[in-house]
C-alpha cells in the first residue's frame, strides 16, 4: 500500500524547484485525476490528453492552492471544472432519436428495456454504450451530476463541497434530470 505522501513538505520542495516533489505529487494526484475524467467524459479517445491538460493546469495554478482544504478536493474541483468545460466544447446534441441507434444498439433497446433476460458480457457492453449516448443528451454538467451520484455513490454533500453547489440545487437538478432521462426513453419506447 502506497505511504501517504506529505503534500506540505512536497508543495514547498517543488516551489524551490525539486523535480522529485513534482514527480510525487503527480503520482499521487493522477489516479484522482485519471478516475474524475473517466467517468465525466464522454469520449475516452482522448482521455489521457485530458488528464495531461489537467496536470498541466494543476501545476500553473499551484500557486493560488490555499491549503484549507485538502490537495486532491481542490484538484478534483478542477479536474471536474475542466471535463465540464469539455463536454461544453463538444456540442452535444440535445436528443437522441431512433434513427441515432444503430442495429445493435436496437437490439440492446429491445433485450435489456423491453425484455426480461439478463444480458451476456457482449449485451452488456452495448448497454453501456447505449446508456452513454442516452446520458450524453443531457447537458454537461447535468451528465456529471447524475454520474457523481449514480455511478460514483457520491453524497449531495460530497457533490457540494467538489462543485460549490447547494444542497437544495443538487436535488433539484437531479429530480429535473431524471424526468429528462424518463421523457427520453419514453420517446424511444413509442418510437418502436
Amino acid at each position: 500500500m502506497d505511504q501517504p505522501i506529505d503534500i506540505t513538505g512536497c508543495l514547498q520542495r517543488w516551489k524551490k524547484g525539486d523535480e522529485d516533489a513534482a514527480e510525487e505529487l503527480v503520482r499521487h494526484l493522477y489516479p484522482v485525476i485519471s478516475r474524475i475524467v473517466r467517468i465525466h467524459l464522454p469520449r475516452r479517445d482522448h482521455e489521457e490528453d485530458l488528464i495531461q491538460e489537467i496536470l498541466m493546469k494543476t501545476f500553473s495554478r499551484l500557486h493560488q492552492y490555499k491549503g484549507d482544504a485538502p490537495l486532491t478536493h481542490w484538484v478534483s474541483r478542477l479536474s471536474l471544472t475542466t471535463c465540464l468545460d469539455r463536454l461544453r466544447a463538444q456540442k452535444i446534441r440535445p436528443e437522441i432519436r431512433l434513427a441515432d441507434l444503430s442495429q445493435e444498439d436496437m437490439e440492446v433497446f429491445d433485450a435489456n428495456w423491453l425484455g426480461s433476460s439478463s444480458p451476456d458480457a457482449t449485451e452488456a457492453i452495448q448497454a453501456r454504450d447505449l446508456v452513454d449516448k442516452i446520458l450524453s443528451t443531457l447537458p454537461a454538467e447535468d451528465r456529471s451530476l447524475i454520474l457523481m451520484i449514480d455511478l460514483e455513490g457520491q453524497s449531495p454533500q460530497e457533490i457540494s463541497d467538489a462543485t460549490g453547489w447547494g444542497i437544495s440545487k443538487i436535488k433539484m437538478r437531479l429530480f429535473r434530470i431524471r424526468a429528462q432521462l424518463r421523457k427520453t426513453m419514453q420517446n424511444l419506447k413509442e418510437s418502436l
